[in-house]
């Protein structure tokens, strides 16, 4: 029933354009750039039980990497631009890997949002990567060897799509192999891990770098989509999208996909129907932050069908038997507040 309904969707997505205008194709092609955001942070919560709140961070590191490289470096191809991103996103990473792998749950969480807030304060004041303005005259490289022109949105659509359904593919294997074995193990016990001889270190460094180059990933197509950079691509905000998507996801790895499309279609229809849809999308962010003590620590969560043992992890502990702060708790923080009247 499972993989009938993931072929239903997988189709539906597919033949989007003969039944959705442009503009609607737009929406769905940005909806797929965050469901790959909400894969990098379901990758580190549902596996390793850590929640990150600097996610930013590698999804501004990848999207200014993208632009630069067609603006500054010359580069005219799409998968040398998301080599150079992900690979700089990487190294970037690592210090804040090195540091956060030793922290638990609350450490984790403040230290990756200080680090994504340094990050944008340095991108506000760059003058070389355009500053408070941004970065501009961002244009979408040449795809070859695929013989697709990816200015045509039809042609970036079905390669968002495609990227998508790598970065599943990736995940969907470290989560079935030994090292997603190893993972949960950690998860579930670090210290019974290091007593069997396990660096745990190493692999939770492991796991924040695939999550990084992930939301890199989604950076990169973020850029193109929109063909400009924006120090906000760094924000708090960015970050916060990507919990609330796993929040309401659940354990299953394919549920940030839909999630993320129909938030985006969501945040379009309320925007255009009332001036106010920015205080309306966070009452909907806050009655998921509320409910997230009930459905996020869970793992069916709101839309997962499976639990977490069916798709080769065991579910996260409870949060009543856990120091650190839900999903719930998190997203609520993040809620996003309109500015001005």
């Amino acid at each position: 029933m499972k993989w009938l309904a993931i072929l239903a969707g997988a189709v539906a997505l597919l033949a989007a354009p003969y039944y959705l205008d442009l503009f609607q194709i737009g929406l769905v092609t940005r909806g797929l750039v965050w469901a790959v955001v909400g894969l990098s942070v379901w990758f580190l919560l549902r596996i390793l039980a850590l929640p990150s709140f600097g996610h930013a961070a590698f999804f501004g590191v990848g999207a200014y990497a993208a632009g630069l490289a067609v603006t500054r470096w010359e580069v005219d191809n799409v998968f040398v631009a998301l080599a150079i991103a992900v690979l700089l996103t990487c190294a970037v990473a690592l210090p804040i890997a090195l540091v956060a792998s030793r922290l638990g749950s609350i450490g984790f969480l403040l230290i990756t949002l200080a680090f994504a807030e340094m990050l944008r304060s340095l991108a506000l004041r760059w003058r070389s990567v355009g500053g408070s303005d941004g970065l501009v005259g961002v244009t979408r490289p040449d795809a070859g060897p695929l013989p697709i022109d990816l200015a045509d949105p039809l042609a970036f659509f079905y390669f968002t799509i495609g990227v998508t359904a790598l970065c599943l593919l990736v995940l969907r294997l470290v989560q079935r192999s030994a090292l997603g074995g190893i993972l949960v193990g950690i998860r579930e016990s670090e210290s019974r891990m290091r007593a069997l001889g396990y660096r745990v270190g190493a692999y939770k460094v492991f796991a924040f770098e695939l999550s990084a180059a992930v939301a890199a990933v989604a950076g990169v197509l973020h850029a193109y989509l929109i063909r400009f950079v924006s120090p906000e691509d760094l924000g708090a905000l960015v970050s916060a999208r990507g919990l609330i998507i796993v929040v309401i996801a659940g354990a299953a790895l394919a549920a940030p996909v839909v999630v993320a499309v129909v938030l985006t279609f969501g945040e379009d229809l309320a925007s255009s129907r009332t001036e106010n849809w920015l205080a309306l999308m966070g009452l909907v962010y806050v009655a998921v932050a509320l409910l997230g003590d009930l459905v996020s620590t869970r793992p069916r969560g709101w839309i997962g069908r499976r639990a977490a043992t069916d798709e080769g992890a065991t579910p996260a502990p409870d949060a009543g038997t856990d120091a650190s702060p839900s999903c719930g708790a998190v997203a609520l923080a993040a809620v996003p507040v309109q500015e001005g009247p």
